[in-house]
């Protein structure tokens, strides 16, 4: 059976046991079960277990940068451009919900033997969007923060959801509360963005 898994098989399947279990508990003998494969046959064809989580890593994040850039590349201007990077990288993260697992697992100190994960596959799309967009955000603040802070909250939006008006959770798969949240991540945009008031001194 093992004659029959690809690369992009493995993958997959890999990148699911990692958002389900996180990198420290899926084993290799773990994912090569689930692919019906021996573990011997899996190292052979990807290289091992960070090899694979790495790999992992780049699709999914050759996705998103794929889908913020197209998104970004249509604006009518770098105002719009970061709203349209937020937007983006907000329903990047609820059409994705195993790039988001595989984060929450991270930050919660999984995989803390790679330690340049977040240097590979988190700061490129900081920069790019710091060079793309730095002109028109206060210089207070820089682009660079700004963009960091719309990640964060989406992030933490995707993850945990909001309150519920009067009692309980609403989560980010609630079509209504997604626009409840994406509405005011970009109010939060709009007041980031206002130039900062001269000092008195001025």
């Amino acid at each position: 059976m093992e004659e029959d898994v690809t690369l992009e098989q493995a993958v997959q399947v890999a990148t699911r046991m990692f958002a389900g279990l996180g990198y420290d508990v899926a084993s290799l003998d773990l994912i090569a079960e689930a692919l019906g494969m021996p573990t011997a046959q899996l190292v052979k064809l990807t290289g091992g277990k960070r090899e694979l989580y790495m790999m992992a890593l780049e699709r999914l994040t050759r996705a998103k940068y794929d889908q913020v850039r197209a998104a970004v590349d249509a604006a009518e201007s770098e105002r719009d451009g970061i709203h349209r990077f937020a937007d983006a990288y907000l329903d990047f993260l609820a059409e994705h919900p195993d790039h988001l697992a595989i984060w929450s697992h991270r930050f919660s100190s999984d995989a803390s033997d790679l330690w340049d994960v977040e240097d590979q596959y988190l700061r490129p799309m900081l920069l790019w969007g710091g060079r793309t967009l730095g002109d028109t955000v206060p210089k207070d603040i820089g682009a660079i923060p700004l963009l960091g802070i719309v990640m964060w909250c989406a992030t933490g939006f995707a993850s945990s959801g909001v309150l519920a008006p009067g009692h309980g959770m609403k989560q980010a798969d609630d079509p209504e509360t997604l626009e409840y949240f994406r509405d005011l991540l970009h109010k939060v945009i709009d007041r980031l963005l206002l130039a900062p008031a001269p000092s008195p001194s001025s």
